[in-house]
């Protein structure tokens, strides 16, 4: 059962990756072309760098899972988890700088939390450390 839902939860971490990848593609073209011809993705409410940043880091983020998992790099949880406190990063600045919605805060914990515990399953789950080929990229710890 345990090693079913680990691998359950690595299909849906692909998943979850390859969206990311297409939201965050959907969201540079906008920024690139201004006017495209689907629905907006982007809040208006965020600058111009800002908007970049917050592409950037998840295109970048998502494209290091994707191709770790291909190439089942050990460094994968490592890089991903760097990848994630950009996104944390520009998730604050946006959540405190720009945002205004009573739920913003809310938001702001969720997406930590999902940060955290797609981090711990990362670096802890023994089905991650199989798929990617070692120790999470720690250096001196056994695995």
């Amino acid at each position: 059962m345990g090693e079913t839902l680990s691998r359950l939860t690595m299909t849906g971490l692909l998943f979850l990756h390859v969206a990311l990848l297409v939201w965050a593609l959907t969201g540079l073209a906008e920024w690139i072309f201004g006017a495209v011809p689907w629905p907006a993705v982007a809040n208006p409410l965020f600058p111009r760098p800002m908007l970049l940043a917050h592409w950037l880091s998840v295109a970048v983020t998502a494209c290091i899972f994707l191709a770790g998992y291909a190439l089942r790099w050990p460094g994968t949880p490592l890089a991903v988890a760097a990848g994630y406190a950009a996104m944390a990063t520009v998730c604050l600045i946006e959540t405190t700088q720009y945002l205004v919605h009573d739920a913003r805060w809310l938001a702001m914990g969720l997406e930590y939390a999902a940060y955290l515990g797609i981090g711990f399953y990362l670096f802890r789950s023994a089905h991650a450390q199989a798929v990617f080929g070692g120790t999470g990229g720690l250096a001196g710890t056994s695995g």
